[in-house]
C-alpha cells in the first residue's frame, strides 16, 4: 500500500531530472514509443526492503540478504545513470559488470559461511554441506542470476511478474521451514513488486531499471540459499535461465555461422517479432514460471518434510 501511495511521486520526480530511458540502437522498433519513460523505479521497492528489515527483522542472515539487495540496486543505479546520462543505452561495460557482481557474490558467499547457511539441497543426495564452496557457489549464483533478471526486463511487466512468482514461492518455502528472514524479505519484495507492477504494466509509467533487476537477481540468490535451494535456483528461475540461454545461443550462432537461431534475443523479442502482443507474452512467461516454481516446490517438499 506503502508504495502505490509513493510510486507517482518518485515517477514524476525521475521524470522531473530527466531519468528517462535511452533505447538500444538494435532493439525493436515497436519499443521506440517506450523512449524516455522514467527509469530507476526499483527504487522504491529496494527502500522499502531495506525499511521492512529495520522494522521486523534484525538478523545476520537478513543482513546478508540486504547486503545483497543493496549492493545490486548500487551496481544497477550506476549503469541507469550512465544510461540516462547518454553514456551510452548499454550504461557500464560488460567486464565492469561481471567483475563487480563476482566481488558482491564473493561477499555474499562469505557472509552465508560466517552465519552456518553452507547446506543445500542437492536433488537426490539431500541436504549437503558446502563448507566453503558455498563461496563460490554464490559468486556464480550473483553475477548469473543479476545478468538474468537484468535480460528479462524488456517487455512491459515481465521481469516484475515473473519475479512475484518466484519471491511469493521463496515466501510460502520459509513459512513452511520457518526460516522467519527469508520470509519477511521474500514478503516485502512482493509487496513491493506488486504495486510496481500496477505503473509497470503496459503501456508501462516506469521502468524498473538496472537498478531494481540488478537488485533482484542478487537477492534471490541470498533468500534462495537461506531455504537451502539455491541448486534448484535455475528451475525456480526458469523463465531467467531461458532468456540467457537464448541470448548465449543466438550470439554463438551469429559469431560462428553467420546466422541467428532465434529472430531476436533475448527470447521475448523473439516472440514479439513473431507478433505476440507484449500483455499476452507477459502471462504466457510468467504461468511458464509459474510451472517452475510449482516443481520447485515439490522437489523441495520432502526435504522440507526430513528436515
Amino acid at each position: 500500500m506503502l508504495c502505490v501511495v509513493l510510486y507517482p511521486a518518485l515517477i514524476t520526480v525521475l521524470a522531473r531530472f530527466n531519468a528517462g530511458q535511452q533505447l538500444q540502437t538494435y532493439g525493436i522498433k515497436t519499443h521506440e514509443v517506450k523512449a524516455g519513460t522514467p527509469t530507476m523505479g526499483g527504487l522504491l521497492f529496494v527502500v522499502l526492503a531495506v525499511v521492512v528489515y529495520g522494522f521486523y527483522d534484525h538478523s545476520r542472515s537478513g543482513f546478508i540478504a540486504i547486503f545483497a539487495l543493496t549492493c545490486g540496486a548500487g551496481l544497477g543505479f550506476l549503469d541507469d545513470l550512465a544510461n540516462v546520462r547518454g553514456a551510452g543505452a548499454l550504461g557500464l561495460r560488460g567486464r565492469q559488470k561481471l567483475a563487480l557482481q563476482a566481488v558482491i557474490g564473493v561477499l555474499v558467499g562469505a557472509g552465508l559461511n560466517q552465519v552456518g547457511q553452507t547446506r543445500e539441497l542437492l536433488p537426490g543426495f539431500g541436504l549437503v554441506d558446502l563448507h566453503w564452496g558455498i563461496v563460490v557457489l554464490a559468486a556464480l549464483a550473483i553475477v548469473a542470476a543479476s545478468n538474468a533478471v537484468n535480460l528479462t526486463d524488456g517487455v512491459d511487466g515481465l521481469a516484475a511478474s515473473t519475479a512475484v512468482i518466484v519471491f511469493a514461492t521463496l515466501w510460502a518455502i520459509a513459512v513452511r521451514e520457518q526460516e522467519r528472514s527469508p520470509g519477511v524479505l521474500s514478503a516485502a519484495l512482493v509487496g513491493g513488486l506488486l504495486a510496481f507492477l500496477i505503473f509497470n504494466w503496459w503501456p508501462a509509467r516506469v521502468f524498473m531499471g538496472d537498478t531494481g533487476s540488478m537488485a533482484l537477481g542478487c537477492v534471490v540468490v541470498v533468500l534462495a540459499a537461506e531455504v537451502r535451494l539455491l541448486w534448484l535456483l535455475p528451475l525456480l528461475g526458469v523463465v531467467f535461465v531461458a532468456e540467457t540461454l537464448s541470448v548465449i545461443i543466438n550470439v554463438t550462432a551469429i559469431r560462428r555461422f553467420h546466422r541467428r537461431v532465434f529472430r531476436a534475443s533475448p527470447l521475448h523479442h523473439h516472440f514479439e517479432i513473431l507478433g505476440l502482443r507484449e500483455q499476452r507474452l507477459v502471462l504466457c512467461f510468467t504461468g511458464a514460471q509459474a510451472m517452475g516454481a510449482l516443481l520447485t516446490f515439490l522437489v523441495a517438499l520432502p526435504a522440507v518434510n526430513h528436515k
